[in-house]
């Protein structure tokens, strides 16, 4: 992995999701850390850190949560992507699409929105929500609801070794 100063910028995004691979990544504790000792963490709201430059920001390893879902989301992704070095989907949403691909299967799309919110003429959404995938280049996904911290900390350390990291084949409800 080229590094763009001392120590390779790190960014975690999220899209459409529950937020629970940003919050295993928060919970590591002392390994989150040590982590972010040997890397520039550029941007992780979750975290607290908002990178100044936004999705613009130029990064060595981009983590993404989340599916797309809306208009917004699917530039957002593109930029990001136009900006990384490497890009890593994790967890279910990003990888697959979801929860929220299950509305994919069902033509119902304004019965069911008007059922659920007060204004649905003010909620701008894709007819499917998608993995990141569909959309840009992903140099490695992470399966998982959410993803497993250990494979996660495994891939990372490999990366900023400038090693490919080992695609873990069992399932992670293993």
């Amino acid at each position: 992995m080229k590094q763009t100063m001392d120590r390779p910028r790190v960014a975690v995004h999220k899209f459409s999701s529950c937020d629970g691979c940003q919050l295993s990544l928060v919970n590591l504790g002392e390994d989150l850390l040590t982590l972010a000792s040997r890397v520039e963490i550029a941007h992780f709201a979750e975290a607290g850190y908002l990178a100044e430059e936004g999705e613009e920001a130029e990064i060595d390893l981009a983590l993404v949560e989340g599916s797309i879902s809306t208009p917004h989301e699917l530039e957002r992704i593109q930029t990001i992507r136009e900006h990384s070095q490497l890009l890593i989907t994790i967890g279910a949403c990003a990888t697959s699409g979801g929860l929220q691909a299950l509305r994919n299967l069902d033509d119902a799309r304004d019965e069911w929105m008007s059922a659920i919110y007060a204004r649905p003429d003010l909620i701008e959404t894709l007819k499917h929500a998608t993995p990141i995938s569909e959309h840009v280049k992903v140099d490695f996904e992470l399966h998982g609801c959410p993803i497993n911290t250990g494979q996660l900390l495994a891939a990372l350390k490999s990366l900023l070794a400038g090693v490919a990291p080992r695609i873990e084949h069992e399932p992670v409800c293993l």
